[in-house]
């Protein structure tokens, strides 16, 4: 199998929400970003696919051993051969690539974050290294969407913790802040327990709106002249928002089931976007009168 290939195959089949991001990103920068969202999946998913963490950190300690592969051209694996040529053109400083180990290697060891301050370094290590590099690949000039790129990395990372709540719940990760566990007056065997619903709900219902605040913000800092070149970044954020809002309707039930959009409505969202960037606008804030 071919490298570029292998790394589709990993991250954006049919109907997937990357699938249809790629599908209206820059012809010249599909390659580079299906790579770099290849590279993250293969590195986050050593937590989930070992039981021993000795054997996450061997895994791990071969990863990083790769980055030194890649930066001398020579690297051994499909995702990161199909990296080279992408960061060779653009000369991207490759030292972010190591933070997305450093976030697998918190989950390894920890699982758990006891203040939303560990849980935002956990997820700048896992997206914000990814997203900083995606906007450079997507041609934006200087640096006029970094502070889109951060917020992104975040709203996208906690829509998918809450997604997958459930799942990881079970496997003994937590990504919910430990602190807000407790003052809601929960454990974390209470976020499966059907007898604390309205409570669990509650509590997630917070997550969700921090992740879309996060959302909203990336997409309100996002330049007008930016957005041309940004749009696998925009329909990110446009389809992470819908899936909020479905999560949102359906009750916040995520440790019950998994909320889905249809591929239709993903493909509509993502025309939607890409016809028209300039017009995508953050949510509006509930009133509070």
């Amino acid at each position: 199998m071919e490298p570029m290939q292998y790394c589709r195959r990993k991250v954006a089949p049919d109907g997937s929400s990357l699938y249809y991001a790629l599908l209206f990103a820059p012809a010249e920068a599909r390659d580079g970003l299906t790579a770099l969202a290849a590279y993250r999946a293969e590195v986050l998913e050593i937590p989930r696919e070992v039981s021993d963490s000795g054997v996450g950190a061997v895994k791990l300690n071969w990863w990083q051993e790769e980055l030194e592969r890649l930066a001398a051209e020579s690297p051994r694996h499909p995702v990161t051969q199909a990296m080279l040529p992408t960061l060779q053109h653009h000369q991207l400083d490759m030292d972010g690539l190591s933070e997305v180990i450093e976030a697998s290697r918190m989950d390894l060891e920890y699982g758990r974050y006891p203040t939303l301050r560990e849980l935002t370094l956990y997820c700048h290590r896992a997206g914000g290294a990814i997203a900083d590099l995606a906007w450079r690949i997507g041609g934006s000039e200087g640096m006029d969407a970094a502070p889109f790129a951060h917020d992104l990395s975040m709203g996208l990372e906690l829509t998918r913790m809450l997604r997958h709540l459930r799942r990881d719940v079970r496997a003994g990760r937590l990504y919910i802040p430990e602190d807000e566990l407790t003052m809601s007056g929960l454990s974390s065997e209470d976020l499966l327990a059907a007898d604390r619903n309205d409570d669990v709900r509650a509590l997630l219902g917070r997550q969700g709106d921090r992740a879309r605040r996060f959302l909203d913000s990336a997409i309100s800092q996002l330049p007008d002249n930016a957005r041309p070149q940004q749009t696998y970044g925009l329909i990110l954020a446009v389809l992470h928002r819908q899936l909020l809002e479905s999560i949102g309707s359906d009750g916040y039930a995520v440790t019950d089931r998994q909320v889905h959009l249809t591929p239709l409505r993903k493909l509509w969202l993502a025309w939607r976007t890409a016809r028209r960037p300039h017009k995508v606008h953050p949510r509006p804030e509930p009133s509070s009168t």
